[in-house]
């Protein structure tokens, strides 16, 4: 594994370069992230396949780092800010763009080895966990990889247009897929696409499974799109909602909601729109005043509340649409165990064959591992590592599941299952 990734030769991976750019606008800043998306997947590909990575390429994430580090900052708040447009400005919390591309161009310039040491110098315990999670893991051949994406195997990002996954992640996460589960699903909260799971990840294809809206819709392996059926009525209704949606955010009261954490998100049978960011910048006043007028909303378009389900999470407010249970009349929220068992039973996935993994970090990842002991007739045949430091959903996951691992950073997951893979 001691290896040099970096190589002075150019190679075809650094069609895309990045230049020094003065990003001064939201658009800008998107833009910016868009290029090295484009610059980071080609380089993937090369070190899973082996090949050495042109100079030229970290000589762009350079670029991209610095054009991000001189961003205006605020005299007065020590805030970086970012235009809207001619007349607005808004603060930015950059730590998660600067810190992966941070990582990135450590891993690529030292190599594995040294990476990890790197990592291990930011997350205390960092050995031991890593330690004890390939002692749980070692010497399997998973049937099945089940994983959320955002808190789990990505570090949380402020906005998630901004969240382009880093090569490092990519390598250990695909090197796993690749070389030790036979089914590897990403199963997200965000929409598919436009803008959505697709847009910002940079995985080699044919890798995963990407399910999309808590797994209303997936596309799979041969790139093949899926979705749950949706009743027309109540499709009728979601577009009624986020047509109401839209005009609330044009509201120069609320308009701020557009530019933090998810933002607006139309996606299959649920629209999620973000009321406070991981970084705390909405007043939490204003947060709770657009939670109730979200509500508001909802309720007048479904007062009886036979339509749609709120689940808020502190951060983001996701109106999801019910479905039928196998009791008359009964009626719940598609969660993300009913998108798991939808999958596998497209994709003729059986949970029986061998042990399964199961990822997550919050509450709503829950239903997944449930979904996974019941459709496992060996309960031991289900194994689960969440990155949580919440006490309670640490005590949820080790109730459900035997074989439970709890780790505090994505980081360490993601070593984990990149040393397991080699």
């Amino acid at each position: 594994m001691r290896f040099r990734i970096l190589n002075e030769r150019k190679l075809a991976t650094c069609e895309h370069t990045i230049t020094l750019q003065d990003i001064r606008t939201l658009k800008e800043l998107y833009q910016l992230k868009s290029e090295t998306r484009d610059l980071r997947e080609p380089v993937v590909r090369n070190i899973i396949k082996q090949r050495v990575v042109g100079k030229e390429c970290v000589e762009s994430l350079k670029n991209a780092l610095y054009s991000l580090e001189t961003v205006h900052i605020d005299d007065d708040t020590g805030h970086r800010q970012l235009s809207i447009d001619s007349r607005k400005q808004i603060d930015v919390d950059l730590t998660y763009e600067i810190r992966e591309l941070k990582k990135d161009i450590y891993y690529l310039e030292y190599g594995e080895d040294r990476f990890i040491d790197y990592l291990a110098k930011f997350i205390p315990d960092f050995r031991r966990y890593v330690s004890d999670g390939i002692g749980m893991l070692e010497n399997k051949q998973f049937n099945a990889f089940i994983t959320d994406r955002d808190g789990t195997t990505n570090n949380y990002c402020g906005r998630y247009r901004s969240s382009i996954q880093p090569i490092y992640n990519s390598v250990f996460l695909s090197r796993f897929a690749r070389n030790r589960c036979n089914h590897s699903i990403f199963i997200t909260s965000a929409p598919l696409k436009d803008f959505g799971i697709l847009n910002v990840s940079i995985n080699p294809s044919k890798t995963f499974v990407y399910a999309g809206s808590k797994g209303r819709e997936f596309i799979d392996l041969n790139d093949e799109f899926n979705s749950f059926p949706i009743d027309e009525e109540k499709q009728k209704m979601i577009r009624l909602l986020n047509e109401r949606l839209l005009q609330l955010l044009k509201d120069p009261n609320f308009e701020k909601f557009n530019f933090i954490g998810s933002a607006l998100q139309l996606k299959f049978g649920q629209t999620t729109v973000a009321r406070q960011d991981i970084s705390h910048s909405i007043h939490p006043e204003e947060s709770t005043a657009f939670l109730e007028k979200v509500k508001s909303i909802v309720h007048d378009i479904d007062p009886e509340g036979h339509i749609f389900r709120i689940e808020d999470t502190g951060l983001d407010i996701e109106i999801i649409l019910t479905i039928d249970t196998d009791e008359a009349g009964s009626l719940k929220d598609f969660d993300k165990g009913d998108g798991l068992e939808f999958i596998c039973r497209k994709l003729e996935i059986d949970p029986d064959l061998g042990p399964n993994l199961i990822c997550g970090d919050t509450s709503s990842d829950i239903p997944m591992l449930e979904k996974a002991m019941e459709m496992c007739k060996d309960k031991e045949n289900v194994y689960a590592i969440f990155v949580t430091k919440d006490k309670q959903l640490e005590e949820q996951v080790r109730s459900l599941c035997p074989n439970s691992f709890i780790v505090p950073s994505p980081d360490i997951l993601l070593t984990i299952l990149g040393l397991l893979s080699l």
